[in-house]
C-alpha cells in the first residue's frame, strides 16, 4: 500500500539519511545507558515496592 510518493534530490536524500542516522544513534545511546544502568534500577523499583508496601502495613498501638 503506497500512501504518497515523494521525489527528493540526491542532496537531501543524503540530509535525510545522516538524520536518522542522528536520531538512531541517540536512541542507542539511550538504550546503551539504560543498560548499564538495569542493576540501580532494580534496586530503585525494589525499595519503591518495600516502601509502599510498609506504607499499607498497618500499624500496631503502644501502650
Amino acid at each position: 500500500m503506497e500512501l504518497f510518493k515523494v521525489t527528493v534530490t540526491p542532496e537531501q536524500q543524503a540530509a535525510l539519511q545522516a538524520r536518522m542516522e542522528e536520531i538512531a544513534q541517540g536512541f542507542m545511546q539511550m538504550r546503551d545507558h539504560l543498560r548499564a544502568n538495569i542493576p540501580a534500577l532494580r534496586m530503585a523499583a525494589r525499595l519503591d515496592e518495600a516502601l509502599q508496601q510498609q506504607a499499607v502495613a498497618p500499624t500496631t498501638a503502644r501502650g
